[in-house]
């Protein structure tokens, strides 16, 4: 076996050596439950479902998914955060078999074994941390069966507050996050399509962090009215992209 690359040393140091509080999941957390549900909407996310989600962390989004789908594969290269997850999902009595977590690299999935193929492969502000985006995607493609999605939620590289955010929070570090500015939404959907997947419509939204969003419902309100103004949608700090594989392609996983 080959030698992680110093950027994936790099990330898993970042993610093992701080804890990160405000990665990891908490009860009635509406800024969540609102991203998932976008994302999953999008992604035709349903109940009998089965999903990967890449990049799963300490599981801040993972619990939101799963109360969406039958099953979830939560993948990540950090030992410590797929440890913590588990150990989270077992003190909210959730069956492993529903809430599964895996310790890998999204780079080495031929040397990982899954239960292929899934109705989805999603992942939340996972993309701009990957080395080489466009061939992690060709990675994770061929996973998703016949007439189903990939979905990612991204930041947007053009809202303004972004830089400010890497700079003030603790639990961001430029070096980490610099990826951002590689993301464009029109080379992901360039290497969906080369993995003969169909782009599905583009979304720019949110507007409050989570310390405003959780708790006032005034200010909720007010982002979904700020969210209409055609003039502003470009900026708006979250980019939901998507493809759906389809229905009439013969899929062979890890082709």
């Amino acid at each position: 076996m080959t030698p992680d690359s110093e950027h994936t040393v790099r990330q898993r140091e970042f993610y093992e050596t701080r804890p990160h509080p405000a990665l990891r999941p908490r009860d009635d957390d509406a800024y969540v439950e609102n991203l998932v549900a976008r994302l999953c909407a999008v992604a035709g996310i349903q109940a009998h479902h089965r999903v990967l989600e890449v990049g799963a962390g300490f599981g801040r989004f993972t619990f939101a998914l799963a109360a969406r789908c039958a099953q979830v594969t939560a993948l990540d290269l950090s030992t410590k955060a797929t440890e913590a997850l588990a150990r989270e999902r077992d003190m909210r009595g959730i069956a492993p078999a529903r809430v599964q977590t895996v310790n890998a690299d999204v780079d080495r999935l031929e040397d990982t074994p899954l239960d292929t193929p899934f109705d989805a492969v999603v992942g939340f502000f996972v993309l701009h941390h990957l080395e080489d985006v466009g061939a992690s995607l060709d990675r994770l493609i061929p996973w998703v069966r016949r007439d189903g999605a990939v979905a990612f939620l991204e930041p947007n590289r053009w809202n303004p507050l972004y830089l400010f955010q890497v700079a003030c929070c603790p639990d961001m570090a430029w070096r980490e996050e610099k990826g951002v500015w590689r993301l464009g939404a029109r080379a992901v959907e360039a290497h969906c399509r080369r993995n003969g997947l169909e782009p599905l419509a583009t979304e720019r939204f949110g507007l409050m962090p989570p310390q405003v969003y959780n708790r006032s419902l005034r200010m909720r309100r007010f982002e979904s009215w700020v969210q209409g103004w055609r003039w502003v949608r470009p900026v708006l700090p979250f980019l939901l992209l998507a493809a759906r594989r389809p229905a009439t392609e013969t899929v062979s996983a890890g082709s």
